[in-house]
Parts: structure tokens; sequence; C-alpha cells
């Protein structure tokens, strides 16, 4: 049996947020909307944070200093070498962020910018689950080498 990392099990639960986004999405109604933003906010989270672990980040630490402020982590990860592949995930976690913070996800919904394509911030969500699945590989790899 293998034991799985803290970082892998973020990021397994990441995965499933996505996945009950993306089974979401072809509903365009404003409740259908709030729930695919909610589970995009919420792989978008899981997956910086099990980022920031296999950088060497507690669980405490992710908890106290980046709490649920999408923004904050992605600067913090990008500082610690995360290339996001998507180009508008940057501006996905900024819209996403400050009502995703402050549990509002449901006033995003109701009225969310154009520019906020589901179809897109899905997109971008999984270039990101993409990037720290390769991170994540990287770093055992290398803790694997004598």
């Amino acid at each position: 049996m293998t034991m799985r990392s803290p970082s892998h099990h973020l990021l397994e639960n990441a995965a499933r947020f996505l996945l009950g986004a993306q089974h979401l999405s072809s509903s365009d109604d404003r409740h259908s909307r709030e729930i695919v933003l909610h589970h995009v906010a919420c792989a978008i989270e899981l997956s910086l944070k099990a980022f920031l672990r296999l950088r060497g980040w507690s669980d405490d630490r992710c908890r106290h200093e980046i709490r649920h402020d999408l923004t904050k982590a992605l600067k913090v990860a990008g500082g610690l070498g995360l290339r996001p592949s998507h180009p508008d995930l940057p501006e996905l976690a900024a819209v996403l962020s400050p009502y995703y913070c402050h549990h509002r996800i449901d006033e995003l919904a109701a009225h969310a910018p154009a520019s906020l394509s589901l179809q897109t911030a899905i997109e971008a969500t999984e270039g990101l689950l993409g990037d720290i699945r390769v991170a994540s590989s990287r770093a055992l790899r290398s803790s694997s080498r004598p």
C-alpha cells in the first residue's frame, strides 16, 4: 500500500469539485451557475494549496495565511515557481476571489460579468490542475532519487 501525500489528497478533492462543475455547466440557470462557480473556486483553492504543500507549506500555514483568498494563493504559488498554462486563470481568480472569500458567490452568479464564461472558468481550472499534477510528479521523481 502506498501512502499518498496531503497535497495528493487536496488535488484529488480539487478534481472532484471540477468534475461537479463540468457536470452542471451545461445548465444556464442562475442556481446552476452559482454552484458551478463555487465548485470552480473550491477546485482552484484546493489545487493551489496542494501546490503550496508541495513547496513545504503546512496545512496550518495555508489555513491562516491564505484562507480562501484565490488571488493571494495564486500570487504566493507564482512566487514559488507555479506558471499557470491557461492565460485566463489570473483574471478568473481575481473575479472569483472577493466573492468566494466572503461566501457571496450567489451575488457573482446573479451579476457575473459577461467576460466570465463558465466554459473558460472550467478550462482555466482544468489547466491549473494539469499544471499542479506535473509539478507533483516532478516533486515525486526528485524526492525518490538517491
